[in-house]
């Protein structure tokens, strides 16, 4: 799916794979894109945030019944770390993808 609008003078803020799986794939993440435009200047920040190293995160409890069933693995950052060194994220590589449980 393809968001476009105009940010004049504005911020956009993505909020990222983590919002995705604690939510069930109930929010999604988006994929950033940018499309320049010669004559203006454009800053982009990237910060992550994660809990320690090897802490789990998870689907909560309270988001899965029969008819939710969980949709994610569990992951740690130290696991997202290691799918930036072992994976292409240029090529469309997503590290979500690898927590997708299929159905």
């Amino acid at each position: 799916m393809k968001y476009s609008f105009p940010l004049h003078e504005g911020t956009g803020v993505h909020i990222g794979d983590h919002v995705e799986v604690l939510s069930n794939g109930l929010y999604k993440s988006v994929i950033h894109k940018v499309t320049l435009n010669e004559e203006k200047t454009r800053i982009s920040l990237a910060s992550l945030h994660s809990l320690g190293m090897d802490d789990k995160m998870s689907v909560p409890c309270q988001l899965v019944n029969d008819e939710n069933p969980v949709r994610y693995r569990e992951s740690s950052f130290n696991d997202f770390l290691g799918f930036l060194v072992k994976n292409d994220i240029s090529q469309g590589d997503r590290f979500i993808d690898t927590l997708r449980i299929k159905d």
